[in-house]
């Protein structure tokens, strides 16, 4: 007998409208979280707001702090950098997987890549992103390894925000783009090695973005142990 899934509750939907405005900057690095106005923006009570809250505090996207009061988190270079090592050691196998796969269903993946074409064309760099995710899990869905991509979006809610500010700059979407159309190409060939250096080199495009930016707008960013910009050593 098939399980059925789970009722998203009160809390799971402001979860996921608090994640989003974080993620896109709709809500800033330092900003305050006024309880008050949060439970009259979604129109709950202060339960499931808390819970909310304190879930994304799990996730290191909020700060909580005992008679100060409750903010957005800075971005954490170490939990960008522990998602980037994340995505590269589970996306390339599964892309190398399903390259190599004898029949490979692409459709939903074209389908979604048409669709990032069509906002590209409209400069409409948010909804773009939006569809990022999208089409990365169509990758491992494709594979029959829908799971894995679960693992990955419960740890990267820091890895978004900079891929979000990355892709929010004019141009942003046009190398992922790209590199997108490529990626498929690879997998549709069936040249695994092609499609896992294609991969590989489209998710360090954030990382390599964030360390830039840390010297450029370090306070976005949590700093290290020394109060100083934590850059890779």
């Amino acid at each position: 007998m098939q399980m059925q899934a789970r009722r998203r509750t009160r809390a799971d939907l402001v979860h996921d409208h608090l994640r989003h405005m974080i993620v896109t900057q709709d809500l800033q690095p330092g900003q305050p979280l006024i309880e008050k106005d949060l439970c009259e923006t979604f129109g709950v009570s202060r339960t499931p707001l808390r819970e909310a809250i304190l879930r994304l505090a799990e996730h290191g996207l909020i700060t909580v702090a005992p008679q100060h009061g409750t903010f957005v988190a800075q971005i954490s270079p170490r939990d960008v950098r522990l998602a980037h090592f994340l995505r590269e050691n589970l996306e390339v196998p599964v892309i190398r997987r399903l390259t190599l796969q004898p029949r490979r269903d692409l459709d939903a993946v074209r389908a979604i890549l048409l669709d990032q074409k069509i906002l590209a064309a409209r400069d409409d760099r948010a909804g773009f992103i939006l569809l990022d995710d999208l089409f990365h899990e169509a990758l491992f869905d494709a594979c029959g390894l829908a799971e894995l991509w679960g693992v990955i979006h419960a740890k990267k809610g820091h890895l978004d925000r900079v891929r979000f500010l990355q892709g929010s700059l004019r141009g942003g979407v046009t190398a992922p783009l790209a590199q997108h159309e490529a990626i498929v190409e690879a997998v549709a060939a069936g040249d695994a090695d092609r499609a896992a250096s294609l991969l590989r080199a489209h998710v360090a495009g954030s990382l390599e973005f964030m360390e830039r930016q840390l010297r450029e707008r370090p306070e976005l960013f949590r700093p290290g142990p020394d109060g100083q910009p934590d850059l890779e050593r």
